[in-house]
């Protein structure tokens, strides 16, 4: 259990991490606007995306897990208490970390409800997890159904240990694409108030997952 002092430094350091990840955001957004003010290019195949390698720098304790870390699958578990591990198959996998406490989660509904449609798409399960570091006092299978995002829920079983430290700190909301043995393939933490931005990282996001799904697609079985 989390003491009430060790608690209050985590909500500490919470508020100071929203206010970095919305400062790096702001100067994201407006590094876009004048490279597009400067840009010349009128191409219709010219798309709009999103840098998030400025929000996974080493340097940012709230940047999420390495490439290659392993999540326990087994850990992560549905109302009735069903393992995610149990669930998935050979397909990789994308989950959104949310937080009832996090307000931003609210504020990005629409982007994971664009998301979970687009990737249901790409035959690719979009799944809600809360990397609880005790078992919350809240129904959080409750507050998620409040999202209506319409994709299954999972909570981290915390009896038995928190989460890895990396998973811990990482901001909410973040997206992480899972091999479907736990692998992570790939990691972009964060959203962002203003509709249009959470547009452009929402495309960014399936342009990447587009990239990953089709190399895997170009390798050789494994034996």
């Amino acid at each position: 259990m989390v003491g009430g002092k060790a608690l209050r430094s985590r909500l500490a350091i919470g508020v100071v991490i929203g206010a970095m990840i919305a400062f790096a955001l702001a100067a994201l957004t407006a590094k876009a606007f004048f490279a597009r003010k400067q840009s010349t290019n009128t191409s219709p195949f010219l798309t709009e995306g999103f840098d998030f390698n400025l929000l996974r720098t080493s340097d940012n304790e709230w940047r999420g897990p390495d490439i290659g870390a392993k999540i326990d699958l087994t850990r992560l578990k549905t109302r009735d208490g069903r393992a995610l591990a149990s669930l998935v198959g050979k397909r990789p996998i994308v989950l959104v970390s949310v937080n009832p406490a996090c307000a931003m989660c609210g504020v990005a509904r629409d982007e994971m409800s664009y998301l979970r449609e687009k990737l249901s798409s790409m035959d690719i399960n979009y799944y809600l997890v809360f990397f609880a570091s005790e078992t919350p006092k809240s129904d959080f299978f409750q507050y998620s159904d409040s999202l209506n995002v319409g994709a299954p829920s999972f909570l981290w079983n915390a009896d038995s240990g928190a989460p890895p430290e990396s998973i811990f700190t990482m901001t909410n909301p973040s997206h992480l694409m899972l091999n479907s043995d736990g692998t992570v393939i790939r990691v972009w933490p964060g959203s962002y108030r203003d509709k249009a931005v959470r547009q452009r990282m929402a495309r960014q996001i399936i342009a990447d997952i587009s990239v990953v799904v089709d190399t895997l697609n170009a390798l050789p079985p494994s034996k």
